[in-house]
């Protein structure tokens, strides 16, 4: 089903440098997104171009405002704005040029176009989308992330009008249902770029294994060793961080059941809710296709795992544990 999307994610100081490194492209390499195609870089453009550094920005907007800074402050929202492959797949580069600014224009008129420091719209990567930051400044001048951006409530709110301006010129458009009503989650996109790394080092890392025993000695295990200390912490980390998830699947067919034995109401109601259990249902089958892909890597790093003799995993732990340098973990 073809959607609009919106999301907002908030950053604290500390972690506005790292949006502004991924936005801009400001790294020469991108090792734990393989999704990007730095051959295709020179194609991304900004809407609105940043006057220097994200973090800069973003306290000179609030020096002119003259707001109150906490430590812990959100001093910058990112909105993340796209939409579901096979609409930007029907779009041209100048239609997706008109959805992005489009969109833009939706937040100017909730945020500020003056409280916007950057809007760059990335084409380097599987389907376009656009990055707006910007400062959560309220009406009355306040830096308030929680007034601009609201409660969960407040988020639903956003949707429906998001939707409503999209849909007017994308028809094709649909409304999924809130996740306020549904419940399920959103799988952050580093999971399946984690487990596309996992995939792609299987096979090297399979080849060493080979090659490792508690006999081993001198060069061939050091090697085999520094090969698989490379990838091993990612192996754990996919196994981790793929734990929250493994019940979803389960949680959604059950609110699906739910659904179906409520349909005994009358006509109207019938047919929303026969609504709902059709985009409910293309969720859950497109939520156990994503879940299937992750178990299916979290397999092949559990798989990795097992197979290291035990004396080669334990000297493996201690040096991950004791924070050692000896072997290069870094991708």
């Amino acid at each position: 089903m073809p959607y609009a999307i919106l999301r907002f994610q908030k950053a604290q100081s500390g972690g506005v440098a790292g949006r502004d490194r991924h936005n801009e492209r400001k790294k020469e390499e991108y090792k734990s997104n393989p999704n990007i195609d730095r051959s295709k870089s020179e194609q991304n453009y900004h809407l609105i171009e940043p006057a220097g550094k994200y973090k800069q920005c973003c306290m000179e907007r609030i020096g002119d405002v003259g707001c109150r800074v906490r430590s812990n402050s959100v001093i910058m929202v990112e909105a993340l704005i796209t939409a579901s492959p096979e609409i930007m797949e029907q779009l041209n580069s100048e239609q997706q040029r008109q959805f992005f600014e489009r969109a833009a224009a939706f937040l100017y008129e909730r945020i500020g176009k003056e409280n916007v420091i950057s809007a760059v719209v990335h084409i380097d990567e599987k389907t376009p989308h656009m990055h707006l930051c910007f400062v959560p400044i309220t009406q009355d001048g306040r830096l308030s992330a929680k007034e601009v951006i609201g409660n969960k409530a407040a988020m639903c709110k956003w949707q429906d009008d998001f939707y409503d301006r999209m849909h007017g010129f994308y028809p094709m458009l649909e409304r999924g249902i809130p996740a306020a009503i549904t419940g399920r989650k959103h799988i952050p996109p580093y999971l399946f770029r984690s487990a596309e790394n996992v995939s792609k080092s299987y096979d090297a890392v399979s080849k060493a294994l080979q090659n490792v025993n508690v006999f081993n000695v001198g060069k061939k295990r050091d090697e085999a060793l520094k090969e698989i200390g490379r990838y091993l912490p990612d192996y754990y980390k996919l196994i981790e961080q793929t734990k929250s998830i493994d019940g979803y699947v389960s949680e959604l067919e059950q609110k699906l059941a739910e659904q179906r034995q409520n349909t005994d109401a009358e006509a109207r109601r019938v047919r929303n809710r026969e609504q709902q259990i059709r985009s409910l249902n293309d969720q859950v089958y497109e939520y156990q296709q994503k879940v299937k892909q992750l178990q299916r890597e979290r397999d092949k790093a559990q798989k990795i795992i097992d197979a290291i003799p035990a004396d080669v995993r334990t000297e493996i732990d201690k040096t991950l544990k004791k924070g050692a340098r000896r072997y290069d973990y870094e991708r």
